[in-house]
């Protein structure tokens, strides 16, 4: 008779667990996720936001139309993010991420050193040169980047602190 108890009550443990752990998944994949896309949906410049299981971290990836104001942007995601970290999916191209990388020179340089008025010149030079519209910012924590050429558009966030919020943008899924 004890035998057959311990068995039910282990059986029925088990199941209850079951439930909870399937109510748990369900609960983060279908309310939590599109709670956070029809949330993220109405930030300007946001086409969506999922979040995603990257080497066992997760990680809010943002789909981006159009960005104007990306410090506004960027504050907008972060709250929604909580503390997961945001990675930009937008629109560029291999031109503008060859230009970026001509960038990098004087936008690390400037985090380091604190010679922002000189990588403020730096870069819109090169941006000229390039033919291509560009949009810089700054605050206390990052430098804000959006370059613009025809339909593509990339966006970058460098971060001036190491805070590990943003994560290095990538092509748009579409894109490559």
């Amino acid at each position: 008779m004890t035998k057959r108890r311990i068995t039910l009550v282990g059986l029925v443990a088990f199941l209850v667990f079951g439930l909870l752990m399937g109510g748990q998944i369900i609960y983060k994949k279908f309310w939590l996720d599109a709670s956070m896309l029809q949330k993220s949906q109405e930030i300007p410049g946001v086409l969506s936001a999922k979040i995603v299981e990257v080497n066992g971290q997760q990680e809010l990836d943002v789909e981006t139309g159009k960005i104007i104001d990306l410090p506004a942007t960027s504050m907008m995601l972060e709250k929604l993010a909580g503390k997961m970290p945001i990675r930009y999916l937008d629109q560029r191209n291999d031109e503008l991420e060859q230009i970026l990388k001509q960038m990098q020179f004087s936008l690390q340089e400037s985090i380091v050193r604190g010679n922002f008025t000189e990588m403020e010149r730096n870069v819109k030079v090169i941006a000229d040169n390039a033919g291509v519209q560009i949009n810089l910012n700054m605050d206390n924590n990052n430098i804000y980047l959006v370059l613009n050429k025809g339909e593509a558009q990339l966006v970058a966030v460098l971060e001036r602190n190491g805070q590990a919020r943003f994560l290095t943008s990538n092509k748009n899924l579409e894109g490559g």
